[in-house]
């Protein structure tokens, strides 16, 4: 079938803070054919794509559901044993990026700028693909495909965002202002937001623009295979763009960077096969 603007139910499934589904809130994507991409697209040109049935998680993963991954297993991420991470912080220039040292997903700021423990319901950040993924196979779960992300995120639209062909800034939280020297906070935030803190798409996902990038495991088709053992791709956009940098808030655009990798606006959000 070809899908449409059909209403998906959620599934929210209750159960104990353990590894599993039951640690996130799901919405259920049936098997089909849909419409993505965007016409003339140099990267992601419009096309049918055949998807089997998955469940995808209504919002990005917390600090708080990454800190019971780390606690139960000792994970160290990427940004740890490295000892630094990529900052962006207002006032800075355009594209300007700190390399700043004790940068880790506790610390995505850096020690001296606000902690994930305080921020529990915040997306956690400052991980890198491989650790996104590493969270995702202890909890059962995977990185979303391009396409599944895509199609989860249009919710049926075909627009270049879920509501419209206009951007709206009271729907996604992204960088307001004419540079990064100021952010004239018209969406409520400078930095991350909690998740579902905006309204959902009409399939029930929150913050599929803005807030943060969110990491999908395969890369586009004009990319060579080795690409894949150092590259990531990243949708949506995060708190961070805006139309003057990093227009990439939409849900056409596809951006990558180095798989172990950490920046303070990427995060992801997890993907069950059944």
């Amino acid at each position: 079938m070809l899908a449409g603007c059909a209403s998906l139910p959620a599934e929210r499934v209750a159960g104990p803070p353990q590894p599993g589904p039951n640690q996130h809130r799901l919405i259920s994507v049936p098997a089909g054919t849909y419409l993505v991409g965007a016409v003339h697209h140099p990267v992601n040109p419009r096309r049918n794509a055949r998807l089997k049935r998955f469940r995808i998680a209504d919002a990005e993963t917390t600090n708080e559901q990454f800190a019971r991954f780390v606690e139960a297993t000792g994970y160290v991420t990427d940004a740890e044993r490295h000892g630094h991470g990529l900052v962006s912080s207002e006032g800075m220039l355009d594209w300007a990026w700190n390399n700043a040292r004790g940068a880790d997903w506790r610390a995505p700021f850096g020690p001296d700028g606000p902690k994930a423990r305080d921020l529990p319901d915040h997306p956690v950040t400052q991980i890198s693909g491989a650790d996104a993924a590493a969270y995702c196979k202890w909890i059962g779960g995977r990185l979303p495909k391009l396409d599944e992300w895509e199609v989860a995120a249009r919710s049926g639209s075909l627009a270049r965002w879920p509501w419209g062909n206009q951007f709206d800034p009271g729907r996604a939280n992204v960088w307001n202002g004419t540079d990064h020297r100021h952010n004239t906070r018209e969406d409520g935030w400078v930095y991350t937001a909690p998740v579902r803190s905006y309204a959902p798409n009409a399939w029930g996902l929150y913050d599929v623009i803005g807030n943060v990038f969110e990491y999908c495991s395969d890369l586009p088709p004009h990319y060579q295979s080795v690409d894949a053992t150092r590259l990531i791709c990243g949708r949506g956009g995060s708190w961070w763009c805006s139309a003057g940098t990093c227009d990439f808030f939409n849900l056409e655009e596809i951006g990558t960077m180095d798989r172990h990798g950490s920046l303070a606006n990427q995060g992801f959000r997890v993907v069950f096969d059944n």
